[in-house]
């Protein structure tokens, strides 16, 4: 078998993947109240994930701000960010391996990329309200 240059390669491999992609301007948009298809439906539920990530990401951000002062007697910030921090990462790892076994309960069945984005979805807004719980700021 031939081998063929790397810089040959790629230019036909991209060109292959485009054809076979629907292009944005001849997709009319979806109507998220009317969705009724698998790809529709997934669609729709990942902008609204989206949007959640978004809101947790905010109220993380806005916690470690208020943990951002210098630290005083009584309070060490630098060592409740730290914590923070460490919790954030657990608690990162732990969505995604609970949400990672919901999508393989359902892993035969065309709802399981539904399962995982609405399983992530509900982890992130339990997860602002619990970050928006941890100081009143």
């Amino acid at each position: 078998m031939a081998a063929y240059p790397l810089s040959l390669c790629l230019p036909a491999l991209a060109l292959c993947l485009s054809a076979t992609l629907p292009s944005a301007a001849s997709e009319a948009p979806i109507d998220c109240g009317a969705a009724v298809s698998t790809p529709d439906l997934e669609h729709c539920a990942a902008l609204e994930q989206a949007k959640v990530e978004r809101k947790l990401n905010a109220a993380y951000q806005k916690l470690v701000q208020h943990l951002s002062q210098p630290d005083t007697e009584l309070d060490s910030y630098m060592a409740m960010r730290q914590k923070l921090l460490e919790a954030q990462r657990a608690w990162i790892k732990f969505r995604e391996a609970d949400c990672a076994a919901q999508y393989a309960m359902h892993a035969s069945g065309t709802i399981r990329t539904l399962v995982h984005i609405g399983c992530m979805q509900e982890r992130a807004e339990q997860r602002i309200e619990e970050l928006e719980n941890y100081v009143p700021y």
